[in-house]
């Protein structure tokens, strides 16, 4: 059975509200002022989240398809929070970069009310598939609060396939992020199959030491073609990756430039079985962690590129897709700054 993303980006929330017209974004704006004054947030930080939610639903009725809005309690360091999870199935936001560099209302064009959402929130993470859809991560807190990294994921598939075999997702922890980028062989939906099943596994398991959840993985995909994955934990002041396979995971920055090496083996594929490598490297706040499938040259490099470095992870990563996807393959790439 295909396991769709929309499945995967609400697994962990509550109900959800179907956007359907403006009825179902005034409902949304509703909710999310019911949810704020439940949890005590004040009334500023409602009023920035119900223009949110607006933002959101207005882009998913204008570019989007089969958009759903959910709603989380969330808290940082003891301070209450909310965050939206607004997800679809359209078409993916073709231009990231210019959608983040918009202004005004989601009237004015394709993902404008995007760089509106970014001014009225805290943090913001993306996970946008061209063909398959986007979803947006919005959080704000009731004070000010220690900044966490925030995400961007994108991906295409093949020419002539519908469907990725690439996957990717995370995880937000207490004190960590977990992260995944799967690569599952060949392409098409049996490599999408083993690479969503990697990533479920890991999505279900954060807090499992990563070269187990590796080893795990190895057993759960034993049915599928195989795939190849990249793990990464950061916490605090160091990341963490277990790879195994040709999934490329690289750390820069302003005073970094490192590259992890993964084990050389293939989850799922009947062979010998041999431990995972865990490598570990110091990370700054202004460093980004960058993982990337083979769809991507192994050359890629933002080594110096202080500018867009600066700039949110989304842009980055469009940056990248960019410049050194190739047009023979699936490509993804995540990038967590």
């Amino acid at each position: 059975m295909e396991t769709f993303l929309i499945d995967v980006w609400l697994r962990d929330t509550a109900d959800s509200l179907s956007i359907l017209d403006e009825a179902s974004v005034s409902l949304a704006r509703e909710a999310v002022r019911r949810e704020g004054e439940r949890l005590g947030l004040p009334v500023p930080v409602v009023a920035s989240l119900a223009t949110a939610v607006s933002e959101l639903g207005h882009n998913q009725l204008k570019h989007g398809h089969a958009g759903l809005i959910a709603l989380r309690a969330i808290a940082r360091d003891g301070v209450p929070g909310l965050e939206i999870v607004a997800a679809d199935q359209g078409d993916g936001i073709q231009n990231p970069t210019q959608a983040l560099r918009g202004a005004g209302s989601t009237s004015g064009g394709l993902g404008v009310g995007l760089s509106a959402v970014r001014s009225l929130v805290d943090e913001v993470d993306f996970d946008i598939r061209f063909g398959e859809g986007t979803c947006v991560w919005a959080r704000k807190f009731a004070t000010p609060v220690r900044r966490r990294r925030e995400l961007g994921i994108l991906g295409r598939a093949h020419p002539t396939e519908r469907v990725s075999g690439d996957a990717a997702g995370f995880v937000r922890l207490e004190g960590s992020l977990v992260l995944a980028v799967a690569d599952g062989l060949g392409h098409g939906p049996a490599a999408r199959e083993a690479s969503m099943l990697a990533v479920r596994h890991v999505l279900e398991r954060p807090e499992r030491p990563l070269p187990e959840l590796q080893q795990e993985c190895h057993g759960a995909l034993s049915q599928t073609r195989g795939a190849v994955m990249a793990l990464a934990r950061i916490a605090e002041d160091e990341a963490t990756i277990a790879s195994v396979g040709n999934v490329a995971a690289y750390l820069c920055g302003p005073n970094t430039s490192h590259r992890f090496a993964g084990s050389q083996f293939a989850l799922g594929v009947p062979t010998l079985v041999r431990n995972v490598r865990l490598h570990s490297a110091p990370v700054g706040p202004r460093d980004a962690l960058i993982l990337h499938t083979d769809g991507l040259s192994a050359r890629a490099s933002l080594d110096g590129e202080l500018d867009l470095l600066r700039e949110h992870p989304i842009v980055v990563a469009h940056a990248m897709l960019e410049r050194f996807g190739r047009d023979d393959d699936d490509a993804l790439v995540l990038v967590a700054r």
